[in-house]
């Protein structure tokens, strides 16, 4: 499994007149994220935000590490991602936006592939955005969100990564002034995964399966590899509350969700020797 884990360390820099929450702390903000996540090492990096720098009249932050330079506007409450290697401004957040407008993502070759907003919604009062693409991380799948105060779900680099209706970048944290602002829950609220212990969890990415992803009311869950069979599946909330518990019996077995509220749940399989996860949504 590779995942590149980056810490992205950024002071504040006040432009704007602050209609939304400025992605900034008034001291420090840092933001732990997955750039690029494959299948087969995981590597970590810190990167520390430099001086600012202006480009063609606009005004970014320099962060050294990542290809670009990042600047807001909380007025409008965007936010671009100036992309080096093309030397080309991507809207990266836009917190303006209503359910069923839509939003540009660009793929490798600079093709802009149209989202819809599928639900805008308040969380500890700050507004969030969330468009029907995908970071998918080795079979691990979330919604993009734009988060006030936060930046994306998809950290800030995910345009021209796009295949299909995913991405493969993933913000795991955000601290502003020392303290934790934003978590995750692909992988379960952690905010550094470069570990070994990161690697024997997800090393194993192919012994089950939960499908289809997401899910309305039946979750399919396949065991490929047989020590999985007679062995249980528990269902936790985002929360880590258990939701649903039942007997695993079969290499192939449905589960029925439908009374589950829509939103990220974990797949849980236990037997004798292990347990292993994986998450799906239900909506």
């Amino acid at each position: 499994l590779l995942i590149l884990s980056l810490t992205i360390a950024l002071s504040p820099v006040k432009l704007f007149s602050q209609n939304q929450l400025s992605l900034c702390g008034d001291s420090s903000t840092t933001w732990e994220s997955i750039l690029h996540g494959y299948c087969d090492a995981v590597c970590s990096q810190t990167v520390v935000a430099g001086s600012d720098t202006v480009i063609n009249a606009n005004t970014y932050r320099i962060v050294p590490g990542l290809p670009g330079f990042l600047r807001e506007n909380t007025t409008q409450g965007k936010a671009w991602f100036y992309d080096t290697n093309h030397n080309t401004e991507y809207l990266i957040m836009d917190l303006s936006l209503n359910s069923g407008d839509t939003f540009n993502i660009y793929s490798w070759n600079n093709t802009s592939n149209p989202f819809t907003v599928d639900s805008v919604y308040f969380i500890g009062g700050k507004k969030h955005v969330r468009i029907n693409a995908w970071t998918s991380i080795c079979g691990l799948n979330e919604k993009i969100t734009f988060i006030e105060g936060t930046g994306t779900s998809a950290s800030f680099n995910y345009q021209r990564d796009m295949s299909g209706n995913s991405v493969s970048s993933y913000m795991l944290c955000q601290h502003k002034n020392g303290v934790k602002i934003e978590g995750n829950v692909l992988f379960m609220d952690s905010c550094n995964i470069c570990s070994v212990g990161m690697m024997d969890n997800y090393s194993d990415i192919e012994s089950f399966r939960v499908f289809p992803n997401p899910t309305s009311g039946e979750l399919k869950i396949e065991t490929i590899a047989t020590s999985y069979q007679d062995s249980r599946v528990t269902i936790y909330n985002a929360l880590g509350e258990q939701m649903l518990s039942h007997p695993l019996n079969s290499a192939l077995q449905s589960i029925d969700v439908s009374t589950l509220e829509n939103g990220t749940y974990i797949a849980v399989i236990t037997n004798i020797s292990s347990n292993k996860h994986r998450i799906f949504i239900k909506q």
